[in-house]
């Protein structure tokens, strides 16, 4: 088969990317499809992406039956466009690939660098007016998680170590582990109210975009830390940097912002208390190898024309026939 890789700017994480899909599909034949660039043929089967997809991008390609994400996110697929096309759509799940325990690892490390304002820290060292500052330990503190996906759940495990008080929202709290106060997803407001730190961890859609909003910022107590590895979607950057100036919300720590790759004309670059990474939180060794595994399984089982669990759609007129996958 014919399988295209569809990535933003070459980096070292789409390079390593595509050494590792290369190696573990190898069988087949896997092109590069840089954004912005002439697709590599007009005769793909599948199409892993990391990014965004277009229809007209789909439209492109009339062989196409698959289309598999190389993250757990998808909320930049278009999604009708494939049903229509009758292209099968299917995701990475973060704990299947190492993506949850990357990102679960990057969180505590923004949840311990705004806590003590290491931007702030780092950039005085380099200036020579560093001077010690009282910073807030995290023992003894609450935490809010927003989102038990499998991310959250990671995030949670990481912070008992803390001696921390762990609240969550989630669509079903009743799932939560032991030692979780969790609240239903529409109770955002109750559970923020008391939370030392907040960390965002919940996956996007068209309908949370702005779920930590203007209102929800201000429910927060004063000298709170938000840290946010979901997307940047989530949060109203506006009532953000509005809230940092005002020193209601004590500091930040990014690793996704709204439009990406993160501008210089960005308002949240301003502040100091704003500890901002270029949305790298699940690059590593173990998100790479896993992914590319996941991945070689799924277009084992969709050569054999069978369905598999990560699927997202079912379109009425599919491309190619999968079927149900014995139980």
């Amino acid at each position: 088969m014919k399988i295209g890789f569809l990535h933003g700017k070459e980096n070292d994480m789409t390079l390593q990317m595509g050494n590792q899909l290369r190696d573990c599909l190898s069988p087949h034949e896997v092109l590069l499809w840089p954004e912005g660039e002439t697709p590599p043929c007009e005769d793909l089967d599948v199409l892993l992406v990391s990014g965004a997809v277009t229809s007209v991008q789909l439209e492109s390609q009339p062989k196409l039956g698959l289309i598999q994400t190389t993250s757990t996110g998808y909320e930049t697929v278009d999604l009708a466009a494939a049903n229509r096309l009758g292209i099968w759509v299917s995701y990475a799940p973060s704990d299947l690939t190492g993506n949850a325990t990357s990102v679960a690892e990057f969180a505590v490390l923004l949840l311990l660098g705004a806590s003590r304002q290491l931007g702030r820290v780092i950039d005085s060292d380099g200036r020579g007016t560093a001077a010690p500052r009282l910073h807030s330990a995290l023992n003894g503190k609450t935490v809010c998680i927003v989102g038990l996906g499998s991310i959250g759940l990671q995030v949670a495990e990481r912070l008992r170590a803390f001696g921390m008080l762990l609240l969550a929202t989630d669509e079903h709290p009743e799932h939560a582990p032991a030692g979780v106060t969790a609240f239903a997803a529409d109770k955002l407001l109750v559970a923020v109210a008391d939370a030392d730190f907040i960390i965002i961890c919940v996956r996007a859609s068209a309908e949370n975009q702005n779920l930590i909003s203007a209102a929800v910022i201000a429910g927060m107590k004063r000298g709170a830390v938000i840290v946010n590895v979901a997307r940047g979607m989530l949060v109203d950057e506006d009532a953000l940097c509005a809230a940092l100036e005002s020193g209601h919300i004590a500091a930040v720590g990014l690793d996704v912002v709204r439009h990406e790759p993160l501008e210089a004309a960005n308002r949240l670059l301003t502040f100091p208390q704003a500890l901002i990474t270029p949305h790298m939180a699940a690059l590593t060794d173990i998100m790479i190898s896993g992914t590319a595994g996941f991945i070689s399984r799924v277009i084992a089982e969709y050569e054999a024309s069978v369905r598999f669990p990560s699927l997202l759609n079912s379109p009425d007129h599919p491309r190619k026939t999968l079927t149900q996958c014995p139980t």
